[in-house]
């Protein structure tokens, strides 16, 4: 096999094109071993039903900073999911 760094680049990603990873399960006969991913199972696995929950409820920046939220960090007014910006 050549130096991957020999490879052409491949402008246009689609989803079933692969990637080359390592397994990283514990306690299973495939820990380390090399694998092929699909783009598509790698967007499946990224964004398949995120969740977030525990978030403290303020009514605005003002209010998370004084909660001790981080600017950045996040909480929520009600349902709306919020960032703190300052």
């Amino acid at each position: 096999m050549a130096k991957i760094s020999t490879y052409n680049n491949d402008g246009t990603v689609e989803a079933a094109d692969k990637l080359i990873g390592t397994d990283g399960s514990t306690n299973s006969a495939d820990t380390g071993k090399t694998k092929n991913y699909t783009v598509a199972a790698l967007r499946t696995f990224m964004f398949a039903s995120p969740s977030i929950t525990g978030l403290a409820d303020y009514a605005d920046d003002t209010a998370a900073a004084a909660g001790n939220v981080p600017v950045n960090g996040l909480y929520r007014t009600g349902s709306v999911v919020k960032i703190r910006v300052s």
